[in-house]
């Protein structure tokens, strides 16, 4: 996806804020106040979607068998409603506080200076994605799960397969080796939850396996399982998508990175409007509870809906008609929906926006300046329904 808005734009010209797909008859919420009320109305806009069931052609049997092999699907966080939502949440909810996510600031700057250390000793050229934007959220997910020993590359091809099987897109090829890494990954995060269970380690798989649920109960399996991917895939997609974009809007506006240089204190809101302009997360789905009244419009019992965030973060109403634009000395007339909204905002997301402060602040300082070395055209971008972001991104940072 590269610049989606501009589908989004010609939809609303055509049918206004809701959009409605003719082949799946899915409905796109395309505007901010509609986003905000389907996003925080969990009563009547379920999070719960089959997306299995929801791909063309449904899933090739090979891998129903594949999955047949592994555990249930439980309804934790991502798909799940209140109240069950709040218990799960509360569980993770500690992990992602200031005072926890404090210990991890040694690491991660460590991390940091390891990875522009490596790009210093090639002279400055770098691929930004396999020499840092990936490589950095990663193994800070890793070690945060407690997971990092089995190696930051696998973690990374388990992230990337659960976001491939929810972006759609995908061959059937494609899927059944998404099902045969999920397998995997869902395995070897089992032997650890019963390696670790009652033990006195701090990572957050030790914690999970030793937790137990309001009604006394440890967690399943398949709860585990349901949140400890969770926490993989959002702990890293995001925070990599968005120094993406980070250092390709610097790259291209030298005064930007001369001014956050001298002006350290507009890095925080810098990235906060990478986030919204860029949207990394295009929008999550949510089902009509009952027959609902959205936007003086009928949307009927079963519907789904996708609550397009990266619309909504341009939506001119809020933002003006400089939406899309980069709105670095304005106070944000409204918080943007990069990280969601309502009860489903993403928790993890102060750990990633710590990754993305430490990591500009270090790249400004060490550096004076960072350059485009290909054609901005000829940037691939990933083939995702949900997610948007670039694979390379080749540029030349100058000491």
């Amino acid at each position: 996806m590269r610049a989606p808005w501009e589908a989004y734009a010609a939809m609303r010209d055509k049918a206004g804020p809701l959009w409605k797909e003719p082949e799946t008859g899915v409905v796109f919420v395309l505007d901010y106040a509609l986003a905000e009320e389907v996003m925080r109305s969990h009563t009547r806009f379920s999070s719960f979607a089959d997306r299995a069931a929801m791909r063309k052609g449904g899933l090739p049997q090979e891998v129903l068998e594949i999955k047949a092999q592994g555990w249930p699907l439980a309804l934790t966080m991502v798909q799940n409603d209140a109240p069950s939502h709040d218990d799960y949440r509360k569980l993770v909810g500690p992990f992602f506080l200031p005072r926890r996510l404090r210990t991890m600031e040694p690491f991660v700057t460590a991390r940091i200076g390891e990875l522009l250390d490596a790009i210093d000793a090639k002279g400055g050229k770098s691929d930004f994605f396999p020499d840092f934007a990936v490589p950095l959220p990663v193994s800070v997910i890793g070690e945060y799960l407690g997971m990092r020993h089995l190696g930051d590359d696998t973690v990374k091809r388990w992230s990337d397969a659960f976001a491939d099987e929810i972006g759609f897109l995908t061959s059937d090829e494609r899927a059944i080796a998404i099902a045969k890494l999920t397998l995997e990954c869902h395995k070897a995060m089992v032997a650890l939850c019963d390696e670790r269970r009652g033990g006195a380690g701090e990572d957050i798989i030790t914690s999970l396996a030793s937790a137990t649920k309001p009604d006394g109960e440890p967690l399943a399996n398949s709860e585990l399982l349901s949140i400890l991917t969770q926490l993989m895939v959002a702990g890293n997609e995001t925070t990599t998508a968005t120094l993406g974009f980070a250092l390709l809007r610097l790259a291209r506006d030298p005064a930007l990175f001369e001014r956050l240089r001298s002006e350290p204190d507009r890095i925080a809101p810098f990235l906060e409007e990478v986030l919204r302009l860029d949207s990394p997360i295009q929008g999550q789905f949510r089902k009509a509870v009952g027959d609902q009244q959205l936007g003086g419009h009928t949307i009927t019992d079963g519907t789904m809906l996708h609550v397009r965030f990266a619309a909504a973060n341009r939506d001119e109403r809020i933002w003006g008609e400089g939406a899309g634009e980069l709105q670095l000395d304005r106070k944000p007339p409204k918080p943007h929906m990069a990280f969601g909204n309502g009860i489903h905002f993403c928790v993890g997301a102060a750990l990633s926006r710590l990754e993305m402060r430490l990591a500009l602040a270090e790249i400004l300082s060490r550096y004076r300046a960072v350059r485009l070395a290909c054609a901005e055209e000829d940037l691939p971008f990933r083939t995702n329904f949900h997610q948007r972001g670039m694979t390379s991104l080749p540029l030349e940072f100058e000491r």
